[in-house]
């Protein structure tokens, strides 16, 4: 057992310690009090999304059922993502300037799917029949389309709270 993990981080292409390391400083980052920035709150889901799709259109089999399965699960991450920023996620306004509250969802996230993700191309580089296998190639894409849909949940539900803050702002 020693060696297999071993021999998994060793195989471990330098530019994924890279990639970790950069979502680890952006997720506290974005877990600390701070003002909200709609345009830095899409880096982390464009890098999963880059992660994800090059995989899928460039080196499996069932592009086209990828692709569906893909989309489809965008569809319940943007909602789980919505429920969990929407319970465990605060707002305030200071001035014009809205901030989000201390929180580490954000950082929980980033880490889960960095590593459901990696552990899933650590099952392609053991066994790489699975870039032709069907069922994989469908579990992989629903992966990727959940976990994508789990920060736009949080971008949209973010945007929620930012035009309703606006909102009482101005009537005030």
């Amino acid at each position: 057992m020693y060696t297999m993990i071993k021999e998994v981080f060793i195989r471990t292409p330098f530019w994924v310690w890279i990639l970790l390391f950069i979502l680890i400083k952006r997720g506290i980052a974005i877990s600390q009090e701070r003002p909200v920035n709609l345009s830095k709150m899409f880096l982390v889901p464009v890098i999963f999304m880059i992660w994800g799709l090059d995989k899928i259109t460039t080196e499996f089999t069932h592009l086209g059922y990828c692709l569906i399965s893909y989309v489809i699960f965008i569809l319940p991450g943007i909602l789980i993502g919505y429920l969990l920023y929407k319970k465990y996620q605060n707002f305030f306004k200071q001035g014009t300037v809205i901030f989000r509250k201390k929180c580490y969802l954000p950082l929980i996230i980033i880490l889960i799917n960095f590593f459901v993700k990696y552990l899933l191309n650590v099952a392609l580089g053991i066994s790489p029949f699975f870039y032709d296998d069907i069922s994989f190639n469908i579990i992989y894409s629903a992966v990727c389309g959940l976990s994508v849909g789990l920060f736009f949940g949080g971008i949209l539900y973010t945007l929620y709270i930012q035009s309703k803050l606006n909102n009482v702002f101005l009537r005030s």
